[in-house]
């Protein structure tokens, strides 16, 4: 970018700083509605791309309480008294957790040869047609056949919108609304849980008997976010940063201009996008394989792709899918009887999880940082881990006695748990894992995350039975003392990359990373503080200068050449 550039609109900044300090500042309402208008192209390609989110919550929500239905049960001829029930469903939940796993890392080369938008197209096609086979299965036999076949192609589908979204995204927000933006998928994801919560409440309290219209019901509605993702996805833009990646420099300059609101030819574009080219300079080229012996050669770029794949490992050591898969049986151990009962108070555990996902992408991601939503969160988890597992040991509800005070508290705790994870280890590590990796690799990167994702679900959901049947209470203390560990780490591992581009994002891998990573925590001394200063005084124009080895660059300047 020109000096002139440079200087004008360094010139405009401080006038804008003198007329602010001038006026009085606008309320947080009013800086919410002009932050909406603003950036309404990049939050309506969110919310597009988030509905694929979405698909796998909607899933979480619903197997749980479908797998309770005696209209289920009767079928497919399933017996809960038998010795192969806790075996079947649990190959009935984690079956999908294969076909994640698979999906994920297809989307390594899916949405690296073909672009994110087409992958998301693709990945919509393989859920839908999954769903339409679990809703019809199970019509004129009791085979689990046709189930298994429709969940693991679904979840092939799930898989790869869940690797491709948080890119998709990434790619194309702003540095100001990204973390928000990117968290929305995570938004999303609850909302569809806590959607086939009431649906499942609702069909077993209003369909009679055993008709298995109450369970085929909540199969066939999970279609519907599928159907709003690909119709939304003809109106929206390919991520300048794939284009850039494939030569195609002009249409990811007019992809940018366009996802921004502002003309091509606006210094801010013209900048972002020569930064962008700067970052993929002699990259382009690199086979897949260079690339991968490029991450594991490169001591920051190792540990930028590792941190992404160790956050979704702690992530499902949460034991959150634990309560979203067996929430009714959970609230059970706690002492809430009934089906319905279980049934309606999993719906009020989903509309916690929305609203506190809500508040923590408006209030939290952007404003308090990513690294203390971690700490934060991780710590309440532990604290309701722990109760929980600890009343439940000492004081076991009885049947036919009221529940007492301590066994009201461990149920007020599984609120308290998702209060702490929805704005802390539920979206926080898509967030990271998207910024965290160098452009030409995040590809790669947010394959294996996911795909590390979806192997310990899997893990997870085949598990939790057992657990809730052998070592009962020790469950919850299991999850609680994971949660401290993965505090820990987040204290002294996780960089804070709140409003720093994502191509200076490198910088933050330099050096002695776990000294700057602690450093990150006492929020004065936050690197991205030093990063936000130099770039707004124009002095990072040298920043990613090195070697084609790792996440640092050679920076040329390519002025107008895009």
């Amino acid at each position: 970018m020109s000096a002139s550039h440079t200087l004008g609109s360094s010139s405009i900044n401080s006038h804008n700083i003198i007329e602010t300090s001038n006026s009085p500042k606008p309320s947080r309402y009013r800086q919410f509605i002009d932050d909406l208008s603003i950036n309404r192209n990049a939050y309506f390609l969110t919310v597009v791309a988030s509905f694929g989110g979405m698909f796998f919550g909607w899933d979480t929500g619903l197997i749980g309480g479908i797998l309770t239905m005696s209209s289920f049960k009767d079928s497919f001829g399933l017996n809960e008294g038998s010795s192969s029930y806790t075996n079947v469903s649990g190959n009935i939940v984690s079956v999908l957790q294969g076909g994640c796993f698979f999906g994920a890392m297809s989307s390594f080369y899916i949405s690296d040869v073909f672009g994110r938008k087409k992958a998301l197209f693709v990945a919509d096609f393989i859920f839908l047609v999954g769903s339409i086979i679990q809703t019809t299965s199970g019509i004129g036999t009791t085979s689990l056949g046709q189930l298994y076949a429709g969940r693991f192609i679904g979840g092939f589908g799930v898989g790869l919108v869940s690797a491709v979204v948080p890119t998709y995204i990434g790619e194309n927000a702003s540095k100001e609304i990204r973390g928000r933006c990117v968290g929305c998928m995570q938004l999303f994801n609850v909302t569809g849980i806590m959607l086939a919560y009431f649906i499942n409440f609702g069909m077993n309290k209003n369909i009679a008997g055993d008709n298995p219209l109450k369970w085929r019901i909540p199969f066939a509605l999970q279609m519907l976010p599928g159907v709003f993702l690909g119709l939304g996805l003809f109106f929206q833009n390919e991520s300048p940063r794939w284009l850039v990646e494939k030569d195609q420099h002009e249409k990811a300059l007019h992809a940018l201009s366009r996802v921004r609101r502002r003309s091509p030819t606006d210094p801010l574009i013209q900048r972002e996008i020569n930064e962008i080219i700067a970052d993929f300079h002699g990259k382009e080229k690199l086979t897949l394989l260079r690339q991968m012996k490029l991450t594991i050669s490169n001591k920051s770029s190792f540990y930028a792709v590792s941190l992404s794949a160790i956050l979704m490992f702690w992530q499902q050591w949460t034991g959150t899918n634990s309560i979203n898969y067996y929430s009714p049986q959970i609230f059970e151990t706690v002492g809430l009887k009934g089906t319905s009962a279980g049934l309606f108070a999993t719906g009020i555990y989903g509309v916690v999880k929305v609203c506190i996902t809500a508040l923590g992408l408006m209030f939290a991601t952007e404003q308090v940082g990513r690294k203390w939503c971690l700490i934060v969160g991780g710590l309440g988890q532990a604290f309701a881990m722990f109760y929980i597992g600890i009343n439940q040991a000492v004081n076991p509800p009885v049947d036919g006695e009221p529940l007492n005070g301590n066994s009201i508290f461990a149920i007020i705790c599984v609120y308290l748990f998702v209060v702490f994870y929805s704005f802390g280890w539920g979206p926080i590590p898509f967030v990271l894992s998207s910024e965290c990796s160098p452009n030409h690799l995040r590809s790669f990167s947010m394959a294996l995350a996911i795909a590390v994702q979806w192997l310990f679900n899997f893990v997870i959901s085949k598990i939790t039975p057992y657990m809730l049947s052998g070592i009962t209470y020790g469950t919850f203390l299991l999850f609680g003392g994971c949660c401290i560990l993965m505090t820990i780490y987040a204290v002294i591992c996780v960089p804070e990359t709140k409003n720093v581009p994502l191509e200076r994002i490198h910088t933050l891998f330099e050096g002695e990373i776990i000294k700057g990573a602690c450093k990150d925590t006492i929020p004065r001394l936050r690197r991205s503080n030093m990063l936000r200063e130099m770039r707004r005084d124009g002095e990072d124009d040298d920043l990613g200068k090195g070697d084609d080895n790792g996440m640092s660059v050679h920076v040329e300047r390519v002025d107008g050449r895009v």
